[in-house]
């Protein structure tokens, strides 16, 4: 259990046998306090370090008198130390009902809530301690340490995403240019939800097809709008997806097709980067597994597998971030179409600068060889091929919450 200020391994849990209930004893204190004796006694038996008899005595105030605000704040932390979070989270969600409640409550609550991963929940406690008035008692530690909980949960379990990725590449077999460019908005369905759904645009254009010499696989000109369903439940690694889109075809009266087509298609894929640990001899050394199998009702109602593994050294880890790498791609379809089933090595080195994440320059050299299925598909370039590529990259997940974050009030605000 992670509480504020403390570090997980020192509460203490409550040496009460289970079932007991404590005596209350008499509340006869001022008419003002009339639960004052109550209290004193659970002060003096927490100052013993009875802590299990100091939580009964407060909780004996609390039922005199509901609106003992000074027991309740002091529930919170000994129900926390006796490992009775749900009695804690009683205790803070009271003290808001009285409009005593102060930012490290509503942080602990959301504490309580992050690791019982309630994450709605956990967000609008730490949101609370974030914009409540301060009260003094370190609250500007409270509301740093807030703000940056709602970071880490808006990153973690973004309600809204967008994620933008460009290919842009120059090869030197066809002298063509190539970009493959989208933009995907993602709405999560709860924040536990492995599901979301999203709408996106792409755009497929390269600059030596208009003549119509290229593959098909190169000569993809289109730009697409749908939406879709994504299933990924949390930190794993592979995703499901299906999307609809409407395709326009930029050259598809070249085939005889029409210019306005739609585009369904399903993929199941994987991608992970394994990195060993920072104190081995290795730690420079990275191994990326990335692969996707799916269905394409656009290119003839194919279904397509990519895998796509691939190693790394980073070089340095400077502004200026310098790492050669060797992949290998494998492709294979249904149809047994030529250009859909080739395995291409690939050396090559990427250049990415440290103040612009999830961009790159990377540079190629591609050995490729079709793999000889019997086909129908007219194979015009041999059984092997070599390349050169320069490709320009950029993918990057932006995590949103339809809103600005939440400001803090000027000190003394109401609330």
């Amino acid at each position: 259990m992670l509480v504020a200020g403390q570090a997980p391994g020192e509460l203490q849990r409550s040496t009460l046998p289970a079932g007991a209930v404590a005596v209350c004893p008499a509340s006869d204190g001022a008419a003002d306090d009339t639960t004052y004796p109550v209290r004193k006694a659970a002060f003096d038996a927490q100052g013993r370090g009875d802590l299990a008899t100091a939580r009964q005595l407060m909780r004996c105030a609390v039922r005199a008198r509901p609106g003992d605000v000074v027991a309740l704040k002091q529930l919170v932390y000994l129900d926390l130390q006796a490992g009775e979070e749900a009695a804690a989270i009683e205790d803070v969600d009271s003290l808001r009902a009285l409009h005593a409640s102060e930012p490290r409550f509503e942080a602990q609550e959301g504490y309580i809530y992050f690791n019982e991963r309630k994450y709605e929940e956990a967000r609008a406690a730490f949101v609370r301690a974030l914009t409540m008035p301060e009260t003094g008692g370190g609250d500007a530690a409270v509301r740093f340490d807030a703000r940056k909980a709602i970071g880490v949960i808006d990153a973690e379990f973004p309600s809204h995403s967008l994620e933008i990725a460009v290919d842009a590449q120059y090869l030197n077999r066809f002298d063509d240019g190539v970009v493959d460019a989208y933009a995907r908005y993602f709405q999560r369905l709860g924040r536990r939800s492995p599901v979301r759904v999203y709408g996106g645009v792409r755009l497929l254009r390269d600059t030596a097809s208009q003549g119509g010499t290229l593959p098909q696989i190169f000569s993809d000109n289109a730009f697409m709008a749908g939406v879709g369903l994504a299933f990924q439940p949390h930190a794993a690694h592979y995703f499901v997806s299906a999307e609809a889109n409407m395709a326009y075809v930029f050259y598809g009266g070249r085939n005889d097709s029409s210019a306005l087509r739609p585009d369904y298609r399903a993929v199941v894929g994987y991608y992970n980067v394994f990195r060993p640990g920072k104190d081995s001899a290795f730690e420079r050394f990275s191994f990326q597994a990335n692969g996707s199998f799916g269905f394409y009702s656009r290119y003839e109602h194919d279904a397509i597998a990519y895998l796509q593994p691939q190693e790394t050294v980073d070089l340095n880890r400077g502004a200026l971030r310098v790492s050669p790498f060797f992949q290998q791609s494998f492709a294979f379809d249904t149809k047994q179409e030529f250009f859909n089933n080739t395995v291409e090595l690939i050396p090559g080195l990427q250049m990415a600068l440290a103040r612009y994440p999830g961009a790159a320059l990377r540079a190629e050299y591609v050995r490729g060889y079709y793999l000889p299925f019997a086909t129908t598909s007219v194979n015009p370039y041999g059984g092997s091929y070599n390349d050169f590529r320069v490709r320009l990259t950029f993918d990057k997940s932006f995590f949103l919450r339809g809103g600005s974050q939440p400001e803090e009030p000027a000190a003394g605000a109401p609330h």
